[in-house]
């Protein structure tokens, strides 16, 4: 079992009670061991074996559909940890504080889940996470200062980020100000290619806005077009849903739109489909930590690694005055879908 890089015991029947599965969990948690899925092992608290807190090499946890509120042992030694996958925990309360090394998320259907804590603490890689179709997060504004800190200066700052959440708290602290329905017109400043790493997009809207592929589009407009057509965005009882994108400069300057001369652009959303799902859209500039200019991707490993898991998306069309990307409505790793929403 030395060598065993893969363990999956998922969904077991009632009758199989897990204790009895546990006795030979020790010989099965081998140290070599990248993926574990205990998912459907109807697992209750103080049932999930600890020993999954010495994996120092596992990359991969998936312990979705299971009974527990919370988890009963650290993940400060998952030193390589990518992906913690969390789904239909039905009476999950509380998140774990997750190790640096996390870039991915999922703990939708989660309906007892309803603050975040501080789970994203020195997550520099996180770059995808969802937490929908369960409870309300009811503290979610506390992450949208963690998020932007986190995108200045760091790893993922070259790259791509992608969030879901049940309600509306972080479009109510989104700067500037969430304009209503699909589309809204965002000023730069001087040397805005330079001192900033990219847009922070905002949308939120009934629950169908993460049912599709969203498309975003990017057109130049001239800086002193009238603004006052924006109408703000007021919360209403249809807001069930919020996403929020980051899409980094790097990932747009080889493209034939891309031009630091621009002074302003017009953002739109969605397909036809799926316009009438929105209420509320705004983009942000993300500032660059200070002192560092534009960068390539680095070669480490890490970054190369990074580069298989951080969101993707398709450029639908790119002409000089107009930039068009899908962003798919799965979450990949690599070439692999993690789960639909």
């Amino acid at each position: 079992m030395g060598k065993l890089n893969t363990l999956e015991i998922r969904y077991c029947h009632k009758g199989l009670q897990f204790p009895e599965i546990r006795s030979n969990m020790e010989s099965l948690l081998t140290h070599s061991l990248r993926k574990l899925d205990l998912s459907g092992c109807h697992l209750k608290d103080g049932e999930i074996p600890s020993d999954i807190g010495e994996l120092s090499n596992l990359q991969e946890l998936n312990l979705s559909c299971n009974n527990f509120t919370r988890l009963d042992f650290s993940l400060s030694q998952l030193t390589r940890l990518k992906i913690l996958t969390l789904n239909s925990c039905k009476r999950l309360v509380e998140l774990p504080k997750l190790p640096s090394s996390i870039f991915i998320l999922l703990a939708d259907f989660c309906e007892s889940l309803t603050t975040v804590g501080d789970f994203y603490t020195n997550c520099k890689w996180l770059c995808q996470v969802s937490l929908v179709r369960g409870g309300v997060v009811t503290n979610g504004r506390r992450l949208l200062p963690s998020i932007q800190a986190m995108l200045e200066g760091n790893a993922i700052k070259n790259h791509s980020m992608l969030l879901k959440l049940e309600g509306h708290e972080i479009a109510k602290e989104f700067k500037p100000p969430l304009v209503s329905g699909s589309r809204c017109r965002l000023k730069l400043p001087e040397n805005w290619s330079n001192d900033f790493s990219g847009f922070l997009i905002c949308v939120v809207g009934t629950y169908e806005i993460s049912h599709y592929s969203q498309r975003i589009s990017m057109e130049h407009v001239l800086s002193g077009m009238d603004y006052e057509d924006d109408v703000a965005w007021e919360e209403s009882d249809n807001d069930k849903r919020t996403l929020v994108w980051y899409v980094s400069f790097a990932s747009l300057r080889h493209t034939t739109w891309w031009s630091s001369t621009y002074k302003a652009v017009l953002f739109s959303l969605g397909l036809d489909a799926a316009i009438q799902s929105f209420s509320g859209f705004g983009v942000a500039l993300v500032a660059r930590k200070s002192g560092s200019g534009p960068t390539e991707a680095s070669t480490t490993q890490q970054e190369y690694e990074f580069s298989h898991y951080t969101p993707s998306f398709n450029i639908v069309q790119d002409v000089q005055y107009a930039l068009k990307i899908e962003f798919p409505s799965k979450y990949k790793a690599g070439n692999e879908s993690l789960y639909e929403v």
